[in-house]
């Protein structure tokens, strides 16, 4: 073959790879799962679904907060035997409730009860526990995010 045709190939092969590489070049440069945050998977998670008896692995777990089942029934069986008395928050308020955002502005910092805070592992874990109207929030105080939210047990 002769050197022309030869460069002429070449040229045609890489102009060919040239384009493949174009239109893979967006899906190439998206995270990947392990990577997190958005357009990855393992991130901290954002907003979602609170804890509530579905989706827990077999240790009891909710694989997506930090709250056990077990520790939810002590939540439950304390607020049962000493009430608080807790009022609904406003339904503007309680959409913004969610795990990886920010406490919503308007909701003043109620510390769950010592006694309660002394039962709950994740309580004394360096987590802060809040009540905000029936719900129990876990806060992440380092970031200042809702790291869970165990809904509906406050009374």
């Amino acid at each position: 073959m002769s050197g022309d045709r030869m460069r002429c190939r070449n040229g045609h092969a890489a102009l060919a790879l040239l384009a493949v590489l174009s239109i893979t070049g967006p899906a190439l440069a998206d995270k990947p799962d392990w990577a997190g945050g958005p357009g990855g998977g393992h991130g901290k998670p954002q907003g979602g679904p609170s804890y509530d008896s579905k989706g827990h692995d077999s240790r009891g777990h909710d694989p997506k907060g930090l709250v056990s089942r077990g520790e939810v029934t002590i939540i439950r069986d304390y607020f049962s035997a000493h009430p608080v008395g807790a009022t609904a928050l406003p339904p503007g308020i309680a959409k913004k409730l969610a795990r990886g955002q920010p406490l919503p502005p308007g909701i003043a910092k109620k510390l769950a009860p010592v006694e309660l805070r002394q039962r709950v592992p994740v309580c004394m874990n360096g987590w802060e526990c809040i009540l905000a109207g029936a719900d129990m929030l876990i806060l992440d105080a380092v970031h200042g995010t809702i790291a869970d939210i165990v809904r509906g047990v406050v009374r």
